[in-house]
């Protein structure tokens, strides 16, 4: 079988993480594609075996396509459009990891009829919603479904119990922006940072609270029709007081810079952290309350590359999309529903087994 030729735009954490992923299987051939050489020469001094391109103006893109077969946006949410029109031109397959927006999904459309096209292959969106798929169609009907994400460290040493693990724009927009959710039946946006709970896993406590973003395509629960479906980040004990005291005590809700640039300067950046995934469902058998939680529990492996759980977790998530494409697993055209796939599946294959903690 030919190689899947996959083109990576963006050399970051999330490129250069699929990138080591994807070239260490002898079903794909992988070149990067970024601007700024500086991350190129960080990817060469992981001795990635994928070719390495430059370049300096969008109109080059979709030369770069030439011959490929898949084209991957691993390029912050502003430049996804970019990518996507590049790889409509081409007419290749196309992945990203960011939420699809009415603009990206227009630009896909006619792509769509002809290539697969997956959008938000990550964490979350992505795997998580496989997991929350998979409990409401082995457990119905269901009422209240509760999707919980945390992307921690392992060793928490500050009091926010917390450090730099992704993106600090995107953990602000997070803790800022409204929440996807469904109340009685009905989508609805409610107000992130709210609707604080309590939860222990294994022993250990953990705190949760509606964010946003992790689940923005209600959708994919309508066979299911739950009446409420909420969206949480999962911290530890005290972190939430701490980010409201920032946010509302001392005002830098309303001074994103002055955020960002407290919380880029003073948080430490996290390497060894735990990724959780919790979803749980409840309703009722007869007139007896009845719930089902799941958990997958996620942590580094540095055989893999010198990545974090929530970076190598995303990324295996898109490898193995890509490799199930390659084997003829999924279709080769139309907007791909994914997170139909069984999750048991995905965890079982090469590129998340070995992040799995049982």
């Amino acid at each position: 079988m030919a190689k899947l030729k996959v083109s990576i735009f963006g050399a970051g954490e999330i490129g250069s993480a699929l990138a080591m992923a994807l070239s260490a299987s002898d079903d794909f051939a992988v070149q990067v594609i970024d601007r700024s050489e500086e991350a190129l020469d960080r990817l060469r001094t992981m001795n990635v075996k994928a070719t390495l391109h430059a370049f300096g103006h969008g109109d080059e893109l979709q030369g770069l396509l030439s011959g490929q077969d898949v084209a991957v946006a691993a390029v912050p949410e502003g430049a996804v459009n970019e990518v996507a029109q590049a790889a409509s031109r081409a007419n290749v397959h196309y992945l990203d990891f960011s939420c699809a927006r009415p603009g990206t999904r227009a630009i896909l459309a006619p792509l769509a009829e002809n290539r697969a096209v997956f959008n938000g292959c990550g964490v979350s969106p992505g795997m998580i919603g496989n997991v929350a798929y998979g409990l409401l169609s082995a457990f119905s009907p269901v009422t209240d479904l509760t999707i919980r994400v945390g992307a921690i460290p392992r060793y928490p040493t500050n009091r926010l119990g917390y450090g730099q693990i992704w993106n600090v724009d995107g953990l602000i927009d997070e803790y800022t922006r409204p929440s996807a959710a469904i109340r009685d039946g009905h989508a609805v946006w409610v107000a992130p940072l709210e609707e604080y709970g309590q939860l222990s896993i294994d022993g250990v406590s953990y705190e949760e609270f509606v964010t946003s973003g992790g689940v923005e395509d209600l959708s994919i629960f309508s066979e299911s029709a739950p009446k409420n479906v909420t969206f949480k980040t999962i911290r530890y004990p005290g972190h939430l007081d701490y980010m409201r005291f920032l946010l509302d005590d001392l005002g830098l809700r309303n001074r994103r810079d002055m955020l960002r640039s407290l919380l880029y300067n003073g948080l430490p950046v996290i390497e060894d952290d735990v990724l959780l995934l919790v979803v749980t469902a409840r309703g009722y058998r007869g007139r007896q309350p009845t719930e089902r939680t799941i958990c997958h529990r996620f942590s580094p492996n540095r055989s893999l590359g010198p990545f974090n759980a929530l970076t190598s977790v995303a990324t295996g998530y898109a490898a193995t999309l890509l490799s199930m494409l390659h084997h003829g697993e999924i279709a080769a055209r139309g907007s791909i529903a994914h997170h139909r796939i069984d999750s048991e599946t995905l965890l079982s294959g090469p590129f998340l087994k070995p992040l799995l903690s049982r």
